[in-house]
């Protein structure tokens, strides 16, 4: 049952129409309704055509899909909460008539397709507003619709070379003098960091349109390319290259200028610290803190360039202070003095840290009986309102639990239309075809590699309510 959001909801009487699959676009979504938005994700029985994150994305509760599989991946269910599932086939003619009857009654479209694609089903912003002329809608393509790589496919992991950030990143190489340089492998930036990226560029933009809408009673079409988006994260790389004709370093945690700069090996099973010392009062401040007062005026380290020179004797001697100490203690003490550091959490140490838990971060969501899915705690948002509400308003639909609704209820379908949908699978809350994705133990991913570990008692160790 969903949860009841004040009035003050910011985005309460919006509609939003999902037609979007995987992360950037559904998380958009979901995050629409936090705000209070009605958000009714278009969904299918056909196995092959799901969202992958209900069928083979995972994580299942402890590591096994239930009789349930494709009502119980994590990932579905934070990126798609507080949502409606209706379900067609959008190769169908009917299921493209029903989702331009339903733009009618909506303020927001969203999808990720590839430019071919919305316009073969007629379902681009042309012939959608046509049906809804102050229709918003947002398009997530890798390339945007207009150039020479437009039609390409494209996905977080190919992107990220794209659009630059991958010649950014990479840990260093041994040199032949021992000492670190530049590295010479690209390397990612993170898990889906393009599509994340996107999700915000989307919210920022859509806000922006409604906010033009309800002053002029227009719509528009927001063309939203994860290339580019993924490119304003490199600017200042850009200019140096652009102004002197320098290539930004692969340098790993270091800093160009800065010293000492990276993280440290603290008490514990992979447990570290990152420190940053911005100017020569940041550096007073952690040799005092390390009862080093000494290393002040040594002439290795009296100056960022000597600092510089010499990182790895001073990272040797910060690792041997650091690594008797907890990452949290190691944290405090340089905050203490003013040395800007933080603890490298885990991500045991993330949902038990108390400053999440003080805000009130991680908002426990309810499944209805029989979901086979206890209560959660999936993450909120990084920010509060101090007039308006914003709350997680539910769990992931289950399948095709809106048909009803939103076919009946929205759009007047006649029950021979719809016992027409259901036999043809168009509708249903069931897969049609395919089967529960297979499973590898714990054990085995570690030995893998594919995880660094796990805890078998990880549900004693959790604060007692959202995570049971």
């Amino acid at each position: 049952m969903l949860l009841e959001l004040k009035q003050q909801a910011p985005l309460k009487n919006i509609r939003v129409l999902d037609l979007s699959r995987v992360f950037a676009m559904p998380f958009a979504a979901a995050n629409l309704a936090d705000l209070g938005a009605e958000v009714i994700k278009i969904d299918t029985c056909q196995a092959q055509f799901m969202d992958t994150t209900r069928t083979i994305t995972g994580p299942f509760p402890d590591n096994q899909p239930g009789e349930l599989w494709w009502e119980q991946g994590g990932t579905f269910q934070n990126l798609n909460r507080g949502k409606r599932s209706l379900t067609l086939d959008l190769r169908s003619e009917d299921s493209q008539k029903i989702i331009k009857e339903l733009v009618r009654v909506c303020d927001v479209v969203l999808e990720n397709f590839t430019p071919r694609v919305m316009a073969r089903f007629g379902l681009d912003f042309e012939s959608l507003r046509a049906h809804k002329p102050d229709l918003i809608m947002v398009s997530n393509t890798g390339y945007g619709h207009s150039g020479p790589w437009s039609e390409f496919g494209a996905m977080a992991s190919a992107l990220e070379p794209t659009h630059g950030t991958g010649a950014f990143m990479g840990y260093m190489d041994e040199g032949e003098d021992g000492r670190l340089t530049e590295g010479s492998v690209p390397n990612k930036m993170g898990n889906s960091y393009s599509d994340f990226m996107a999700t915000w560029t989307a919210l920022g933009s859509l806000m922006a349109a409604l906010l033009r809408r309800a002053r002029t009673g227009g719509g528009q079409w927001i063309d939203l390319a994860m290339y580019q988006t993924g490119t304003t994260v490199i600017g200042a790389g850009m200019l140096d290259f652009a102004f002197n004709g320098r290539r930004t370093q692969r340098i790993g945690n270091r800093h160009p200028f800065w010293s000492p700069h990276g993280v440290y090996p603290c008490q514990g099973q992979d447990q570290w610290v990152a420190i940053a010392a911005r100017d020569q009062g940041d550096w007073q401040a952690v040799c005092r803190a390390m009862g080093m007062p000494e290393l002040i005026s040594d002439p290795r380290f009296s100056a960022p360039i000597e600092r510089r020179k010499h990182q790895e004797e001073l990272d040797a001697i910060i690792a041997a202070w650091t690594s008797v100490r907890t990452s949290y203690q190691v944290m405090e003490t340089l905050q203490d003095v003013g040395a800007p550091a933080g603890a490298v959490l885990t991500a045991k140490q993330v949902l038990t840290d108390p400053q999440h838990l003080d805000r009130g971060f991680f908002e426990t969501v309810y499944n209805p009986p029989g979901a086979g899915l206890r209560p959660k705690g999936y993450v909120g948002r990084g920010w509060r309102f101090s007039k308006s509400e914003a709350a997680i308003r539910g769990p992931a639909p289950r399948l095709g639990e809106a048909n009803d609704y939103v076919l009946g209820e929205l759009l007047g379908v006649d029950g021979d239309s719809l016992k027409r949908f259901a036999e043809d699978w168009t509708i249903g809350n069931l897969p049609e075809g395919g089967g529960a994705p297979g499973t590898v133990s714990l054990d085995e991913q570690v030995e893998l590699g594919w995880i660094a570990e796990y805890d078998a008692d990880y549900l004693d160790s959790l604060p007692p309510v959202g995570w049971q």
